[in-house]
């Protein structure tokens, strides 16, 4: 990256900062323009984020951040939160007061930012961006999604956090981090982070664990106990939700989940139990609420504001998302893409197939990305799904036929060839699905759910997996 110093001070810098000293430099034949202010640092990432922060006078300071982690249910969970703490805030407009960064986008209060294709945590510029947006806008809260690529590459390392939630940890990401291990203890750089953040008044510093979570919870408790242990370091309180742990500081109670909404009693640590009801179906969005109430309630939020923002929350774009195009049978997009969120998923959706019904699943999954997945994939499909229908997803630069000869290998393991086929074209695959459905059955898209871009050797292609199922949907009539 030095070598376009020239470059970045042709359209204009002003100053650089470098991890390699000037006569490192000299040795490669670059040379400083005359009076250019040069800053070394030993950490160049490390050194973007808080020079981003402190071109907009480091934003997080100034509201309440609450950072999620985890493999699954991110997304879901920091929209929850932004609804809960919409509701909190009635002295305010609609949406005044809280701004949210996840992998759909950005809204600041209220007001959608694009954050372009295949996402995740955006880079630390562009984090501190939106930041300064939210605080100019007068937003009190930021919430920030935190995966483990923007964590381990320091894209969120000069962000603020005062509370930190983990969802859970599973296989995934592990082409990047190498390892498990690594992964776990990338995901571990949140709760590192409410450790070391300045204290703001009257903003409690808390981290959230999932108790249900055997990938995580001990791992995570006794990062949370090192870091505590350190000579100085700031009182942390830690919070346990579950679904079912009598022991765990919020749990839910006496679940019943309908084809349409799912409702429990929230039992917590400061007072009598309440009822929750959400637009949101299965154990694992009961979960993310459990995280999301759990932050809220933290944050010193009634019972009465978090049940009337969890109810409010319709959906989330491209999780559990039912689509209605006039057909005689359940179709659902779903941004599951890994072993464990695609076992969740099925398990929930078994629940709404009638009798005698199937469940057909339709998935792929994507090139130059972990490939231990893909078999794992399509053993859980084969255990769970009674037809799969294998097809592209973001194939990348990898053979496409190869990658899903993986994934049938996997299939073949838990069930016969006769219930998988093979469709490499996506539109062509759910449209296939469809046409195959009966009433009763259940449909589901998998692994795209609100990405707008299908990637083909280097070239993201547009793409858009709601109106894929809707168009295949409306073509029944003429099929």
């Amino acid at each position: 990256g030095h070598r376009f110093i020239a470059q970045a001070v042709d359209r204009g810098a002003v100053a650089v900062a470098g991890a390699c000293g000037l006569e490192e430099l000299a040795a490669m034949g670059i040379a400083l323009p005359p009076g250019l202010p040069y800053a070394q640092f030993s950490d160049g990432r490390l050194a973007l984020a808080r020079l981003a922060a402190g071109l907009h006078s480091h934003p997080s300071r100034s509201m309440a951040v609450l950072g999620v982690t985890g493999t699954d249910g991110k997304t879901t969970t920091c929209t929850l939160l932004e609804s809960i703490l919409r509701v909190g805030r009635t002295d305010s407009p609609i949406y005044a007061g809280v701004g949210v960064i996840t992998t759909i986008g950005a809204r600041i209060a209220g007001a959608e930012v694009d954050t372009g294709f295949h996402v995740t945590t955006p880079e630390a510029p562009d984090v501190q961006r939106y930041l300064g947006q939210m605080r100019d806008a007068g937003c009190q809260y930021a919430i920030v999604e935190s995966t483990s690529h923007g964590l381990d590459q320091k894209r969120v390392a000069a962000v603020e956090y005062d509370i930190a939630g983990v969802t859970n940890i599973t296989h995934e990401h592990l082409d990047y981090h190498g390892s498990f291990e690594a992964y776990r203890t990338a995901k571990a750089l949140l709760l590192r982070a409410i450790f070391h953040s300045p204290p703001k008044p009257g903003i409690p510093r808390l981290a959230v664990l999932n108790q249900d979570d055997p990938g995580s919870y001990d791992f995570l408790a006794g990062v949370l106990a090192e870091e505590a242990a350190r000579p100085g370091a700031p009182e942390v309180a830690v919070r346990r939700y579950s679904l079912h742990n009598p022991q765990a500081d919020v749990r839910a109670a006496g679940i019943d989940y309908r084809p349409d909404a799912t409702s429990f009693d929230l039992h917590w640590w400061g007072g009598p139990a309440f009822p929750v009801e959400t637009r949101l179906i299965g154990d694992f969005n009961v979960s993310n609420v459990l995280c999301a109430a759990t932050a809220a309630l933290g944050l010193g939020l009634p019972p009465g504001v978090i049940a009337a923002g969890v109810a409010d929350l319709a959906g989330v774009l491209g999780r559990m998302q039912r689509m209605d195009g006039g057909q005689d049978f359940l179709a659902v997009v779903d941004f599951a893409h890994s072993p464990g969120s695609l076992e969740r998923a099925l398990k929930t959706l078994r629940l709404l197939v009638a009798e005698g019904g199937r469940l057909i699943a339709v998935f792929g999954s994507a090139g130059l990305r972990d490939r231990a997945k893909r078999r794992l994939m399509g053993q859980v499909s084969g255990r769970l799904a009674d037809f799969t229908v294998i097809t592209a997803e973001d194939p990348r630069t990898e053979d496409l036929a190869a990658i899903n000869r993986e994934i049938a290998a996997g299939v073949r393991e838990f069930a016969p060839a006769e219930s998988y086929c093979i469709v490499p074209d996506r539109a062509e695959a759910i449209a296939f699905a469809a046409r195959m459905a009966r009433p009763g059955d259940v449909v589901a898209s998998f692994g795209k759910g609100h990405e707008r871009s299908m990637c083909y050797g280097e070239t993201e292609t547009p793409w858009n997996e709601q109106q894929a199922m809707l168009d295949a949907l409306r073509g029944l009539g003429s099929a």
